[in-house]
């Protein structure tokens, strides 16, 4: 965002590195890319498109990082109804919450360019975002908490948006996508969507919240709803 993507070696690079360095698919993906956010009109999005669902709190983007300074984007999958939801309103929402994650994302300059602003740590990085140790920081680690799913949780046509978003419009930008308490009931959901992702379905871990809360945070500083378990 903020410049034409041709002129945007970062988001160029991005691309290239998904599809690894092959031209022709990062073009025909970056493209794709770039149609929708046009047709979607991702860039005018806000809360005042989809009120109701910022009052529901079914995601939001976590005050503090994780271990490896990546910023935190979390899903409680209960309180998304499918009977009450409206599906454009829902895509709107994830689509700006995926924008506010990425603004606290860096994205490496390729090899070859010869741009020094924001050096962090050996690397040209956009906006200088970095973890504490100067890490440049290009992924982000999804939570999406799921106790207490159920068949109203089950919305496999928002699902099946989330995983497009993850997969062709935002590829790679999650370096992890934590799955916490899963039911019983998920699974045969699960086997709906995860085919969906994929070579992205490595990205997701079956986990509990006592495992997020040790492995991935600082003492004090996971998720409420998951510290309270």
């Amino acid at each position: 965002r903020g410049r034409p993507a041709a002129e945007d070696d970062r988001l160029l690079w991005w691309f290239l590195r998904d599809r690894r360095l092959d031209v022709t698919e990062a073009f025909q993906k970056l493209t794709h890319c770039l149609k929708w956010r046009r047709s979607f009109r991702v860039d005018y999005l806000g809360p005042e498109n989809f009120g109701k669902e910022m009052r529901s709190r079914k995601a939001y983007v976590h005050t503090n990082k994780d271990v490896c300074g990546r910023p935190v984007l979390v899903v409680i999958a209960e309180r998304h109804n499918l009977m009450e939801r409206r599906l454009t309103e829902s895509c709107q929402m994830c689509t700006w919450f995926m924008e506010r994650t990425m603004d606290k994302l860096s994205t490496v300059l390729p090899p070859s360019s010869g741009e020094s602003d924001g050096d962090v740590g050996g690397h040209h990085a956009e906006d200088g975002v970095a973890s504490e140790d100067g890490e440049v920081v290009e992924q982000a680690l999804g939570i999406i908490d799921l106790k207490n799913f159920s068949p109203l949780q089950a919305d496999l046509e928002f699902a099946t948006f989330l995983v497009q978003a993850l997969h062709d419009y935002y590829p790679g930008r999650f370096a992890r996508i934590l799955l916490v308490d899963s039911p019983s009931i998920f699974v045969s959901f699960w086997e709906n969507v995860r085919p969906l992702l994929h070579r992205y379905a490595f990205l997701a871990d079956f986990v509990s919240a006592d495992e997020v809360c040790s492995r991935y945070f600082e003492p004090g500083t996971a998720p409420t709803e998951l510290q309270r378990r």
